[in-house]
Formats: C-alpha cells, sequence, structure tokens
C-alpha cells in the first residue's frame, strides 16, 4: 500500500474535475473525511486554491493557476476516462500510527516538537495528540514534557515498528501527501 493518502496533484486533478465546488462535494471523490479535505484546502489556500464564501460555515474552492501548473506536470490519466473509486482503491482513510512514527524519523533533530508534526501533518491537532499518546503508552515513542511544548522522538520498540511497516516508506518525497507548504 502506498504511504500517501492522496498525493498533491491527485488532489488538485480532482479539484479541477469538480470546480467551483464546495469541501463535500471534493470529498465524495477522494479516500478520505470531508474534514480531511478541508484541512488540505486550507493548506493550499491562497496557493494552489483559492475560495469564496458562501456563507459563514461554507465555501466553494477553485485552482489557482499553479494548482493547474502541479496538474498539468502530473503524469495522471484522463480524469473523465478514470473510474475513481478503481484509481483510489487501497488507500489508506485515516491517520495509521506508523505515519507519525515516519515523519519523526525523518527529522534529524533529536527530540521533534509536537507543533512541527502539527505543521508536517494534515490532520486535526487533537489526532495528532491522541495518536501520540498511545504511542507513547505503547512504548513505542519517548516523550519529554520538561519544556512548554512536548516533544519526541523514537524508542527502539518505535524503530523496529517503523522497520516492519512497508506501508510508511515513500518510495520518492513525490509519493508523500505531507509536502512543504506551497509559497
Amino acid at each position: 500500500m502506498s504511504y500517501s493518502l492522496v498525493t498533491e496533484a491527485e488532489f488538485c486533478w480532482v479539484l479541477e474535475w469538480v470546480e467551483p465546488t464546495r469541501t463535500a462535494a471534493i470529498a465524495e471523490h477522494l479516500p478520505t473525511s470531508q474534514t480531511g479535505v478541508y484541512m488540505r484546502l486550507r493548506r493550499f489556500d491562497g496557493a494552489y486554491v483559492t475560495h469564496e464564501a458562501i456563507n459563514d460555515r461554507d465555501y466553494e474552492w477553485r485552482l489557482t493557476d499553479a494548482g493547474r501548473a502541479v496538474v498539468a506536470d502530473a503524469d495522471l490519466p484522463p480524469i473523465e476516462e478514470t473510474d475513481l473509486g478503481e484509481y483510489f482503491a487501497g488507500r489508506q482513510t485515516s491517520l495509521n500510527p506508523n505515519t507519525i512514527l515516519h515523519e519523526i524519523a525523518i527529522h534529524e533533530a533529536e527530540w521533534m516538537p509536537t507543533s512541527m508534526l502539527y505543521d508536517a501533518l494534515p490532520y486535526a491537532k487533537s489526532t495528532i495528540r491522541v495518536r501520540l499518546m498511545n504511542m507513547h503508552d505503547e512504548g513505542v515513542v519517548e516523550r519529554d514534557d520538561s519544556r512548554k511544548t512536548n516533544r519526541w522522538r523514537l524508542t527502539d520498540a518505535g524503530r523496529e515498528q517503523l522497520a516492519a511497516a512497508d506501508d510508511t516508506t515513500p518510495h520518492d518525497e513525490t509519493e508523500r501527501i505531507f509536502e512543504e507548504r506551497p509559497l
């Protein structure tokens, strides 16, 4: 199974097909929750996407020229001829704890602050926090709470779990859902 839920290019590809549209309509075509789609849209807002408020709780989303360029540069099939159910079959739909372990492992710092994980992962802070505390209880991460923010690092058990998890190692950086924020 691929490490990514949906790549940046795939996300923009689907949005381009259904735009202008609301968050729920995008989520219908992707293997992720409406909340996950919204978080991705907010992360890309101003760079790959733009929005217009419909009311105080809903937005209509469109790609920017930069978002269209991402789609144009990607090696994706014509979306009109693609069964998206088959295309996205087998993708993860929730946060795999190994994803957090991998994110901690790819940073060279000895301890990783929780805030860096919040920035790197497109999930709710509460979801990440709960998973980190569960992994701490399981002994796969260590927690340093001596500062203002918690900091984390892998234990030997965490390294072993990550090494055994072939679904969390990206083949290359383009496969990661957790790209740097677009400029």
